[in-house]
């Protein structure tokens, strides 16, 4: 045993060797550096090259790291240093801690949209683009701590953001930990082809870009999937190149988990059961060398492999060492846990408590704002009585003057108070609608498929069961998506009508355009299981991303979209003193379509802009309202079917993007609707 070690030990020493010469460097330059943001970058690359290898030591250097940042105020740097702090924390099982550093890393990255550079910031790289990079990974992160903990659905969330911020950045790596991570759900949850087509994607990305420090992970995963598909000569392969990385990138961590793999393998294949023995040894000796804690694991495997030796005594040792291991480590796991679920407690209970103190804030607000209000209007009115009292000893007729001016005063404040009312409750009622019916949409189809999933229990066909369980679920989260999207178009209506500005993101408006086509779409046959229309788009996919604020420009997609389905359908009105026939030849051969495409152009001037073009084939708008389309309150609709605010608040929104509104339309031919937006 003891000769067995040393050969391992000398297999591990080239790849701590590196290791130890990068780290003597890195500490000579630490000594020899002089100003703060050098000393922080050095001590940055000691504690990334610890991560993997020596946790403690890695903790160590991310609070100096923050120490250094909390004097110079480095909001950016200080935001990164809690994020691998969280990561470390986790990777320790100390979950409370690690949520802890994460929700305060997401406070400060949004704080440090105030500063404009950072020590992190690379030459040539936008500040914004740097935070966004920081922000995806803290969301990575976070998404690892909540699968770590057994939240699986909400880790997934994260991920998915992670990809959103990454894929808006064109940050590949990023990219590639996503797929890598998600392949991994994917495999736990034994969806092995969507798990391999994560796994290699996240391949490629990490071999396109030389970011090969985790590429070793993703072998070792490709090669379980195809174990767990049964193709082990194909798994083989793959983790001998999982070794291979690992060592050649020093990740101790991910040649600790391929070693395991290695070990399961031939534990369980009629393949050369010596190799599990060796693999089994080779990986304690690593754990060691980490000064790793939880060695449970390994201990099994050395059991399970001296007992397929029939080695009885080696077998009860290690089953010894793994009981107390394991029930340590049982005692620490279920104390992280509880201090995790405690933490994720008293969050909630604090979020009551400020939206408590919220609510109570924005009552004062509205009492002070009454009462000052009133006493504005106290003092006006004893001015006005006192001017009056002389004005009606100087002249009757001023008098008489006064008393209508008042009069139309009090009139046209009390008009303008209704008619902001007016137009703030129907353009949340309007533009609610449709995700509204969404969600009574897919709620009743879970009605449906929660009744057809008994049936299939019943009948103990468990896989039907299943898919039907997972077509709930994802209807459950179209629910939920549609459903935060009403609150979206409630908080974005109470934005417009106080006038005030979002912030403008890089999009893709062809998937804003496909989405809300769709939208609209679903949301009349909602309203009328009857209502059929043939869909068309024509998306030019070289526009690439248009930076705008995309709940205001979706909202005007979504208008257009809604009223060109309503004009090809059939509960269409007759347009006003329209010579048009309509529906044409009685509705006969009529095919209700509404196209909708993009295209990129350019101006004689060289500017690009990008064309968004809606389309009907309805009874088209007559020429003597044309004018008349884009002013509040003006609709064709019959009373209680439209306000005539869509048009109105979908001009306004592309005029103050810069860019224009048309409409172009013949009586009984159609109409097209064009957005006109400058590319920045």
């Amino acid at each position: 045993m003891t000769n067995y070690l040393k050969i391992i030990l000398i297999l591990l020493i080239p790849i701590a060797t590196s290791a130890q010469v990068n780290y003597d460097s890195l500490k000579k330059a630490l000594i020899t550096t002089g100003s703060d943001s050098a000393i922080c970058m050095i001590t940055v690359k000691i504690a990334d090259s610890y991560i993997e290898e020596n946790r403690d030591s890695a903790l160590l250097y991310c609070n100096k790291i923050l120490k250094l940042v909390e004097k110079n105020k480095q909001l950016l740097v200080k935001a990164s240093a809690l994020d691998v702090k969280g990561y470390v924390l986790m990777k320790l099982g100390r979950y409370g801690e690690s949520l802890k550093c994460f929700q305060e890393a997401l406070i400060t990255v949004e704080e440090a949209k105030k500063q404009s550079k950072s020590w992190h910031t690379e030459p040539g790289i936008p500040y914004e683009t740097t935070r966004l990079s920081y922000l995806a990974s803290i969301h990575h992160d976070l998404g690892h701590l909540l699968r770590n903990t057994g939240k699986t659905d909400q880790a997934i969330t994260e991920y998915i953001e992670t990809r959103r911020i990454s894929a808006a950045i064109k940050d590949t790596v990023m990219l590639g930990f996503v797929n890598m991570n998600l392949g991994g759900i994917y495999l736990v949850q034994n969806n092995l082809d969507s798990a391999m087509q994560m796994e290699k994607e996240a391949a490629d990305m990490f071999i396109r870009k030389n970011a090969k420090a985790y590429l070793g992970n993703v072998y070792n995963a490709i090669g379980k999937i195809y174990l767990k598909k049964n193709e082990h000569a194909l798994a083989l392969p793959y983790f001998h190149k999982g070794i291979q990385t690992a060592k050649e990138e020093s990740n101790l961590s991910n040649l600790s988990t391929i070693y395991n793999s290695m070990t399961d393998y031939f534990l369980h294949t009629a393949i050369n059961k010596d190799s599990s023995l060796y693999y089994a040894k080779m990986n304690l000796a690593l754990l060691r060398s980490m000064e790793e804690k939880n060695l449970g694991d390994v201990y099994d495997d050395l059991a399970e492999s001296y007992q397929q030796h029939q080695q009885l005594d080696s077998t009860i040792k290690y089953q010894g060492f793994a009981l107390i291991a394991k029930d340590s480590t049982h005692t620490i796991e279920v104390k992280n846990l509880t201090d995790f679920q405690n933490l994720t407690f008293d969050e909630q209970l604090k979020l009551q408590v400020l939206e408590k103190e919220k609510i109570q804030t924005q009552s004062r607000i509205r009492t002070y704002g009454l009462l000052a209000g009133l006493s504005v209007f106290t003092i006006i009115a004893l001015i006005l009585y006192r001017n009056n009292r002389q004005k009606l000893k100087a002249n009757k007729i001023l008098e008489t003057t006064l008393s209508n001016l008042k009069s139309t005063q009090s009139q046209l404040i009390q008009s303008e108070k209704m008619a902001s009312l007016g137009e703030l409750t129907a353009g949340i009622a309007h533009e609610i609608q449709n995700p509204l019916n969404f969600v009574n949409n897919f709620s009743e189809v879970n009605t449906e498929l929660i009744d057809e999933m008994k049936t299939e229990i019943d009948s103990q066909n468990l896989v039907e069961a299943k898919n039907l369980a997972d077509a709930i679920k994802e209807n459950q989260e179209k629910i939920t998506f549609h459903g935060k999207r009403a609150d979206a178009i409630v908080k974005g209506m109470l934005q417009h009508s106080r006038s005030s500005s979002g912030v403008k993101e890089p999009i893709d408006i062809n998937t804003l355009a496909d989405e809300y086509l769709r939208l609209a779409y679903h949301g009349m046959r909602a309203k009328d299981k009857s209502f059929n229309a043939t869909m068309k788009t024509d998306f030019d996919p070289n526009i690439g991303l248009v930076n705008v604020i995309p709940q205001d420009i979706g909202r005007v997609i979504l208008n257009l979209i809604t009223n060109a389905f309503y004009a090809v359908s059939h509960n269409g009105t007759q347009p006003p003193d329209s010579s048009a026939p309509w529906p044409p030849e009685g509705g006969k051969n009529y095919d209700p379509t509404v196209s909708v495409s993009t295209k990129l152009l350019k101006s004689p001037l060289g500017d690009l802009g990008v064309h968004v073009s809606v389309h009907d084939n309805g009874p088209g708008i007559p020429a003597h309202i044309l004018d008349k389309i884009f002013q509040p309150f003006f609709t064709t609709k019959p009373t209680g079917q439209g306000t005539g605010l869509g048009l109105s608040l979908s001009y306004d929104i592309i005029k103050a993007h810069g860019g224009e509104l048309k409409v172009e339309t013949r009586e009984g031919e159609g109409s097209t609707f064009i957005i006109q937006l400058p590319v920045n």
